[in-house]
Parts: C-alpha cells; sequence; structure tokens
C-alpha cells in the first residue's frame, strides 16, 4: 500500500506540472460547459430534456476522454520515452504499483472535472442537479474504466510522445462533436448521425444520461451498456498484448 501510495502522489505531481493535460481534463470542458450553456440554456432536447439534463453528462463524457487519451495514455508514452519507468525497475516497486497509481490518477481527475461541471451548472447558472447520484456515479465508473482501457491502447501503439498526441488530437474532435457530446445527435446530417454508432464516446454519453437521468437500470440502457462491456473486453485484450511499460 505504501508503494502504491508514493507512486500515486508522484503521478499526481507529474500530472499537475504538465499543461497539456490539465489543460484538456480541467480548463477545456469547463470554458466549453459555460460557452454552450451561454448559448443554448433555454433550448430543449431529445426525449424532452433541458440543457442541463442532456449536456452535464456531455461535458463530463468529454473530461472522461481528455483524461483517458491525454492524462494517461499519453503520459504514460512520455514517462516511457524519458525513461522514468526504467529508472523505476531499479526500485522496489513493481508494475501493479505503477499500474494501481496510474488508475487512481485517472479516477482523481474524472472526479475533480466531474465536480468542477457540476459547481459550475449549480452555482453559475443555478441548474438542479441529479436525483439519482448512486445511478450517476456508477455510470462515470463503468464509463471511465472503459476509457482508460482505451487509453492505454494509445500508449501500447505509439512509440513516441508526438504519436500518441497525434492519435488523440484526430481521436479528439469526432468525439466531441460526434458523440452527441456537445451537440444533439438528431441536428447532425443523417450520413453523420450514423457515423455516431461507431463513436465510443457515444455510448458513454448515453450511459452517463442515463446515470444522470435515472435510467441507468432500464431496458433503453441495456444496448449502450453491453457495447461499452464489450469495448473494455476487447480493449483490454489488446492492451494486455501490446502494452509495455519500457521499450
Amino acid at each position: 500500500m505504501q508503494s502504491i501510495y508514493v507512486h500515486t502522489k508522484m503521478e499526481l505531481t507529474l500530472f499537475f506540472r504538465e499543461a497539456l493535460p490539465v489543460l484538456f481534463t480541467f480548463i477545456v470542458p469547463a470554458v466549453s460547459f459555460i460557452v454552450f450553456a451561454l448559448m443554448f440554456q433555454e433550448n430543449s432536447y431529445d426525449e424532452g430534456l433541458d440543457y442541463f439534463q442532456a449536456y452535464i453528462p456531455g461535458m463530463i463524457a468529454i473530461i472522461i476522454f481528455t483524461t483517458a487519451f491525454f492524462s494517461m495514455g499519453l503520459q504514460v508514452v512520455i514517462d516511457r520515452e524519458k525513461g522514468v519507468y526504467k529508472r523505476l525497475k531499479g526500485t522496489p516497486l513493481n508494475q501493479n504499483a505503477i499500474f494501481t497509481a496510474t488508475i487512481l490518477k485517472g479516477f482523481f481527475a474524472i472526479y475533480v472535472g466531474a465536480i468542477e461541471i457540476l459547481l459550475i451548472s449549480k452555482l453559475v447558472f443555478g441548474s438542479s442537479l441529479t436525483s439519482s447520484p448512486f445511478e450517476f456515479f456508477l455510470a462515470l465508473t463503468f464509463c471511465s474504466i472503459t476509457f482508460f482501457a482505451l487509453g492505454f491502447i494509445v500508449s501500447s501503439l505509439a512509440k513516441k510522445m508526438q504519436t500518441a498526441l497525434g492519435i488523440a488530437l484526430i481521436a479528439m474532435y469526432p468525439m466531441m462533436f460526434l458523440s452527441g457530446a456537445t451537440l444533439p445527435v438528431e441536428a447532425l446530417p443523417e450520413v453523420l448521425q450514423k457515423v455516431t454508432l461507431f463513436i465510443p464516446l457515444t455510448y458513454v454519453v448515453n450511459i452517463l444520461r442515463d446515470g444522470w437521468n435515472g435510467t441507468l437500470f432500464t431496458s433503453g440502457a441495456l444496448v449502450d451498456s453491453s457495447i461499452l462491456a464489450g469495448i473494455l473486453v476487447i480493449s483490454t485484450v489488446i492492451g494486455t498484448r501490446f502494452f509495455r511499460w519500457t521499450d
């Protein structure tokens, strides 16, 4: 436990020293949420949801993506390229402790980022929060674990920081704009609506909305949950096969 605590503390220290993960985890989603709220808070959306019912989960979905791809996948590649993990091999710290600390860092970033969005919605816009906090927490945790697995695929395939950054940036735009996280899927052209079915964050947005609105344990959430579970299993298999802490 002591080794996990020490390495988690180190991971968090490194996280806050890097501008890119902090920018994409805390600043971009928060600013986007405020801007879109000022523009669209009077609108209603599919199934009669108001802006906050629809897009509090959407912005938190973006935080899950940015944490998994930038704060974890990209950061692991950077640390590996710098030889951090190679130096750690000469210490009593084992790979399980490193992995656990990395996951804990991811959860920390996502939970803090989610709290930030909730505080903005409540204090700045006076919106009501979810009446199903347990369902939302469960959905948030499940979606986070799934995207952690995807983030480790990035660090498995990319050997250089520039490659990992390129993958994350290329993935960012369809994840943000074709998943329903920032724009209503029903407002997209028909061809793009079909593309959303191939965007993993689409299912995260749907599951988080179900959790937020208290419909997580209904049949309507079953398809999205099953698809995310499939993504988790496949990503775990790929990550386990190809991931390396050192070159």
